[in-house]
This record gives C-alpha cells, structure tokens and sequence, in this order.
C-alpha cells in the first residue's frame, strides 16, 4: 500500500467501477487516512516544537539521575529501592539521596545496576539528539536514531562488561548485570579468547552499522551549500537582490581581514563610470578608496598584498610571475540565509501536489524534497504505469493548488527515473559571489576555461568550462541578469588565468556594460593595433576586429601546421619545452606563446541590425574554426527573434544561458524548448549544453566590486617596469574598405582611392549579368545593405551604372570589354 492521502472523490470513482469490492477497499483506505492525519499532525510547528521539550527535559532528568548515581547516591539508596516500591519512597522524600528523587533513584538502579551499566548514558545522548532535531525544525529520523541508540546500548554494555570483567567497583558491575552475564555465559562457552574475538565483532559491527547510518542521515538532511553559511558581513535581504544591475564576481584563497562595503540597493550602471575613472594614466588608488566603509571595516592594500594576494608562481611564460590574483576580501562578505524554506511550507507544498495528483487520479510513490536559493525541487517516482504527458498537462493547475510564482515540470528528470517539480520560494535568496567562488568546486576545478554560473536547485556549485562547449550565446529579456552572468564569467576567468594566458575582446554597444574593465587594458585585453579604446562600441570597428580575430585564428593554424600539432593545448605545452628560444632567420623569436582569446558581444540585436552579415559572417567563421586554436565567443542578447540568433549562429553555439523571457516563443528561439518562459527572473536562468538544460542561480556581484577588483590590477599595472608589458595584445591588421587599396583603386572616375575591395568583382558581376541592384550584391557576396550601397554609389560615380530608379535596378552603362579596359 503506497502512502498516498485519502481522497473521498477517488473512493467515489473507484466505488463505482468496482461495486463488488467497496467493502474491501475502503478498510485500507480508511487506515491508511488516519496514518495520514497522525503524520500531519506531527509535522505542525507547535507539536514538533512541545514533543521536543518533552524529550528535552527526558533527557535532563536522566542525566541528573545518573551523575546523582555515580557520585554516591546510588549507594545510599540501594537498600531502600531494593525494598521498597516508588510509591513507598515517594512518601519518605527525605530517605532518598538521589537528585532524582524516588523515580530518578528507581529507574538509576534498574537501568545501571541491574541493565547496562555506564551504557544507560546513551539513552541521555538518544533523548538529546531527537529533541534538538524537533526544535530545530530538522527532519528526526526517530526509528533510525532509536535503532541505532537501542544497539549502541546493548553492544556498549557487552563490551564495556568484557573490559571490566574482573573489575570490581562499588556495588555494580560498570557494564551492569546484561554486560556482566552475557560474558559470564561466553567466558564459558567459548573460553576468552573466544569472548574477545565476539566483543571485537560486536564493536566493528557497531562502528560500521552507525557510520553508514548517520552519514546517509546527514547527506539527506542537508539542505545547503556545502560552504560557510555565515560571514562577518552583513545580510541580504530579498529585497536587495537586484540583478537588473551590472555585477561581478572574484576568488581567491584568503584569510585576512575581509573588506566591508554597504551596498548601494538600486547601483545601476551609467555613463559616469568612465568619468569616475579617467582614461589617461593616473596615481593607484588603494581598493578601499572605492567606497567609504565604516571605520575599521576595510583592510589596507598593503595587508592585502602580504597576506591574501595570490602569486601566479606557475606563469607559463615567466613573463607574469610577479602578478598577483585578486584577492577574495574585494568581493562584499554577504550572507546567504539557511532557512529560506521551512519544513511547514515544504510539507504543505508537498501535500497539496499530493492531493492535486489524486484528484486526477494520478498515484504517487515517493516525494524528495531538495531546497535551493530560489526555487525548491519536489522530485516525485510516480506509481507504475502513469503516463507523464499526464503529469506534465497539469502544470497549471499544480501552480493554482500552491499558489506559486511559477514552477516548471521536468518530465523526466535526465538519468534519474523520476518527474521534478520546480516551485518557486516565496523567499529566494542571493548567492553571495564571495561565498561560491571560495568553493571547492571552483577553487580545485581543472578547466582550462572555467566559468562559475552559481548554484543548482540542489545547492551545488555549478562551474562549466567554456573550452569544452567552445562557445555560448546568453539572452534574456531586460532586467533579468543578463549583465550579471556576463560580468560573472569575466571575473571567474579573471581570478583563474593570468596576464598570459588570457585576453578579452569586448564589444559593448551601449558603451556603459563594460567601460568598468578599461583600466586593466594592458593586461588583459587585445585589440587592434591604432584603436583609441580597448573596449569596441562602434559597428565599423566591430567589424574590422572580428576581421582581424579571423585572421589572428588563420595564422594560429598555420603555425600548428608548421610545427605538426592540432591544438593550442598541445602547442603552448611543445613551446614549453622546444619552441621558447626558436629564433628566425632575422634573429627575433619566431614563435610565441598563445594565449586564450574570449571575444564577448552584448547587444548582439544591435550590431545584426546595424551591419547585418558583415557581423554574422566572421562570427561563424570563428565558431566553426578557432575551437582548437583558443578563441571562443561569447554572444549576448536581450531580443531572441530567429532574425537576430539565425540558423547558422544557434548551429555554432552548443552553450546556450536563457535567462527569463516572455514568451514561449522566445525560450525555443534560445534553448529549442520551451521553459524560459517560466522564470522568475533576477538571475534565474537555465544554462544548456550537449541539449540538457541545468537550472541555476546567478551569483550576484556589485558594480563597486567590479570596481575594487580592476583598481587592483591596474595598480600592478602602473608599477610594472616591464616595457613589454605597455601595450595590450595586438590583433594582425586587417585591412577593411575603408583601408584603401583593392583591385579598383586605380581605376577612373568617382572616389578611386576609397573603393571597396570588392568593387572590381562586383562591376564586373553587373556588367556580366546587365542587372545593376543593391539586393543582388548583398546576396551574392553575402555583406550588409550599407556596404552594398556603398559599392554601387562607387559604381554610379565611376559612370559604370545610371542613376537609382526606385524599386527598379539600375541600368547598365558599360560593356565588359570597357570594364576590361578599365581594369587593365
């Protein structure tokens, strides 16, 4: 008999289509309610919380029976309680030593003297246990804690009996009477030896039987991130989680004095940053400048630097030995709250998906329970033959029954057998970036590109390699984290590579998103070999740099041709060992090291608007070809139409981050599911990759941290002496159509010396084919509208086509042979 609630609407409907067996079904199920009732009963708050005080001063009383016991009263008081009733000693109060008075001396002779000896003391520890587990609001596990307590008390007694066998001591056996006479019998049946060989299975036994047990009783009632809970910083409360700002997140292993910040509640990014923080070079400003702390609160740059800051003693360059990795107190010391979800608020839930699934004649076996910062996973095993179309038709009404934000059915949940409902808590919490970044999982993670998104439903730390998808498009409607995530995988990269090991190329439309990261150009940025700013926000320059990203990825292959290898992986590790001093004919080193290039776009809406393929085409080039040779991308967008993230781009990109959207429509344009659409937003989001979806929580970090962290580096860039390190990593120059040059710049009339490179081929696509239109340029060579125009202005000046006709093409004013003599 499974433990399903009694339904009386069920027991209608099984009634009339069995009349035969009414009166035997309705026994059980009338059983089977009462149960029911008992357990509600026992999980309400008020009970748990009398039933716990009960046990409580149960176990007090014990514990003063028995230490009266053992420090003499048991003695004194031995004649009268072998003689005498408990009600007869009640009446002479004054006869009886025990602290515990008639009842206390009563049960310290029984349970000591003639049952288990010092073993009794763990019907003390058994009382204790259940009562701070009832007033603590955990899970009691009762029969398995009794178990195990009523074993312990046996086995203690056995051994403690054998130690002390001939041991005498007062007027009681230490093992008490069990102890005494259970050895007494194997002392002879099986002499002593035997009698130690059994008291020593006895204690492997016990060892093994409690060790087992109460482990798998901890990992059941862990309901956390396995990371410390509490700090000494301040706590965040919901209201303060604002993921509509820009964010960013740290790491290091530190110990010291943690900087404290209040946190500005409604920080948005603005075009002010760039003023706080001047392009020309400047005096380093200490980390704790960037705010105004309380006294006493901020630690110095200098205690950072001797005590936290981690060294980069493993530089595969030995170029960057001296530069020192963020430390972890630049990032807020917040607080993550451990009682997001009470048990009353679980157990209701659970109930009334119970009752909602019976009333649709849906049977269930089990519900597990698994409690995250924003959402709770209810995992259900549903009774054989249950269709889950059933169970994923009623997410609705599942979402009216408990009237949640919004919850989402996973049916089924990938490789364990079992249907996960996904409930939205009344009371998310924010991930504190701090406190995931000192996890294990980031801290000791092996990827080479390692991202860290935040926490699964279940509390876990969640960190992806960016190598291993080799590229990821993040979109997601306005305000719900979109920012936040990027900025997160910046600084996770940030705080695992250094200086040589990795470059940034961003794009930032908007010009506010990423104008934080300026200072640390130096260090971390390629870029352009002329460009004013390292941070791109010009379309024309969008394009002449992702040009010269497709080129800087042709000349990585044909060095990994030259030396006969097939990644960058293998290629930096030979330069390590063969490549370092290989010098060319001129004497210059020949080959360099290569580091991880991470190109991220925002606002990728904008710049398909704006320059169309122009933009799509080294786009793709890029995500079809530079996973070997180390250049990934990163697209972000917070308009997910099929006009803006095409066919070919979803091709290319495998990772996908879908933040919330509005439409079902748009979750299938992001993750081709939907889902999405049922996010609650401020950094809800669920990251797919290999075609499985994972929900996380983004971890929230502040503008002002983004800020602490980069005044750091630039700090390290202002005293290195280094000349090699005064400029960024330089792109190879690619030279576009504003560039000059081509195939047409010598060529007569209009403006000769500023034709595209593709204008010769293309007159002389219009010549051949006599149809002169901006459309069949665009097509045919695959540019945007703007450059095809550009191109038949240049032909129009050139006296090559007449003049625009409306919607009709152009007419055709040379011959082929005149192109030729033109070109000649």
């Amino acid at each position: 008999m499974n433990n399903e609630t009694y339904n009386p609407d069920i027991s209608k409907v099984k009634n009339q289509n069995n009349a035969n067996g009414n009166s035997s079904k309705k026994q059980p199920e009338d059983k089977q309610s009462f149960i029911e009732i008992v357990k509600q009963f026992g999980k309400k708050k008020r009970v748990r919380t009398l039933i716990g005080i009960i046990f409580a001063v149960f176990a007090f009383f014990l514990l003063l029976s028995f230490t009266s016991y053992f420090l003499g009263a048991g003695f004194n008081d031995q004649n009268i309680v072998t003689n005498n009733t408990v009600i007869e000693n009640a009446k002479t109060p004054g006869e009886i030593s025990n602290a515990g008075a008639a009842v206390g001396a009563s049960v310290s002779d029984n349970l000591i003297a003639g049952g288990v000896g010092f073993a009794a003391f763990i019907f003390v520890i058994w009382g204790g246990v259940i009562a701070w587990r009832l007033l603590s609001g955990k899970r009691t596990h009762f029969f398995t804690y009794s178990l195990l307590s009523l074993f312990s008390v046996f086995a203690f007694s056995v051994i403690i009996g054998a130690a002390t066998y001939n041991v005498n001591f007062a007027f009681f056996h230490l093992g008490g009477d069990f102890g005494h006479y259970v050895n007494k019998w194997l002392l002879g049946l099986v002499g002593l030896y035997g009698m130690i060989a059994v008291n020593f299975v006895i204690l492997v036994l016990w060892i093994m039987l409690c060790y087992d047990r109460l482990k798998s009783i901890y990992k059941s009632t862990k309901e956390h991130i396995k990371l410390p809970q509490r700090f000494n910083g301040e706590e965040i409360k919901p209201g303060d989680q604002d993921y509509g700002s820009t964010s960013f997140l740290g790491d290091a292993k530190a110990k010291s004095e943690p900087f404290q910040h209040k946190r500005q509640p409604d920080m948005q990014p603005t075009g002010d940053q760039g003023a706080k923080r001047p392009k020309q070079p400047r005096q380093p400003k200490k980390p704790a400048q960037t705010d105004q702390p309380a006294a006493g609160e901020a630690a110095t740059m200098a205690d950072i630097e001797t005590s936290t800051a981690l060294t980069n003693p493993n530089d595969p360059t030995g170029e960057f030995i001296h530069y020192k990795f963020p430390p972890l107190e630049l990032l807020d010391n917040r607080v993550m709250r451990s009682d997001s979800v009470d048990i009353e608020e679980q157990e209701s839930n659970k109930q009334r998906i119970r009752e909602t699934l019976m009333n649709y004649g849906i049977s269930i076996k089990t519900i597990d329970v698994h409690v995250g910062p924003t959402v709770t996973l209810f995992e259900i095993v549903p009774e054989d033959g249950v269709k889950i179309a059933k169970i994923k038709n009623l997410e609705d009404d599942i979402a009216l029954s408990i009237a949640a934000i919004g919850i989402r059915i996973i049916a089924p949940m990938p490789g364990r057998g079992t249907i996960g409902i996904e409930v939205a808590n009344r009371d998310p919490q924010v991930v504190p970036m701090r406190q995931v970044l000192a996890s294990k999982a980031f801290q000791e993670s092996k990827a080479k590109l390692p991202m860290c998104l935040g926490c699964t439903v279940t509390n876990e730390v969640f960190v992806a390699d960016l190598t291993k998808m080799p590229h990821l498009l993040v979109a997601g409607a306005t305000g719900k984290g979109k920012s936040v995530g990027l900025n997160a995988i910046i600084a996770s990269l940030l705080y695992k590579k250094g200086p040589s090991e990795l470059k940034f190329v961003l794009v930032d439309p908007k010009r506010v998103e990423f104008s934080v990261y300026s200072d640390i150009e130096k260090y971390f940025f390629a870029k352009v070999e002329g460009e004013d700013r390292a941070i791109i926000t010009q379309t024309d320059k969008v394009v002449k740099t992702l040009n010269s990203l497709v080129q800087e990825m042709e000349n990585r292959y044909e060095i990994l041709e030259d030396i006969k290898e097939r990644t960058i992986e293998e290629y930096n590790q030979k330069w390590r060992r063969e490549l370092r001093e290989v010098r060319d004919e001129h004497g210059d080193l020949k080959y360099k090291f290569m580091p991880y290039i991470v190109a991220i776009i925002d606002e990728f809406s904008d710049m398909i608007m704006t320059a169309g393929k122009e933009v799509e085409a080294p786009i793709v080039r890029i995500a079809q070809k530079a996973r070997a040779v180390g250049i990934h991308m990163i697209i972000a967008t917070q308009r997910p139409s099929a006009q803006v993230i095409t066919g070919l781009i979803k091709s290319n990109f495998p990772g996908r981050v879908a933040f919330a959207v509005s439409s079902m429509t748009d979750s299938r344009i992001i993750i081709d599911a939907s889902g999405a659409q049922r996010l609650i937003g401020r950094g809800d989001m669920l990251f797919q990759v290999n075609g499985e979806n994972t929900r996380l929580q983004c971890p929230l970090i502040d503008t002002h941290e983004i800020v602490k962290i980069c005044d750091y580096i630039y700090e390290q860039e202002c005293n290195d002496k280094n000349v090699a390190h005064e400029e960024p990593f330089y792109l190879p120059e690619f030279m576009g159509e504003s560039d000059g040059g081509g195939a047409g710049a010598s060529g007569g009339g209009g403006a000769g010396g500023d034709r595209d490179p593709l204008f010769e081929d293309a007159v002389r696509l219009i010549v051949q084919s006599d149809y002169a239109s901006t459309s069949s340029l665009q097509r045919r060579y695959n540019i945007g509208y703007n450059r095809a125009g550009r191109i038949m202005d240049q032909m129009e000046a050139a006296g090559i086509v007449g003049p625009s006709q409306g919607g009709k093409p152009r007419k055709v004013l040379m011959s082929p042979l005149e192109v030729d003599q033109m070109f000649s």
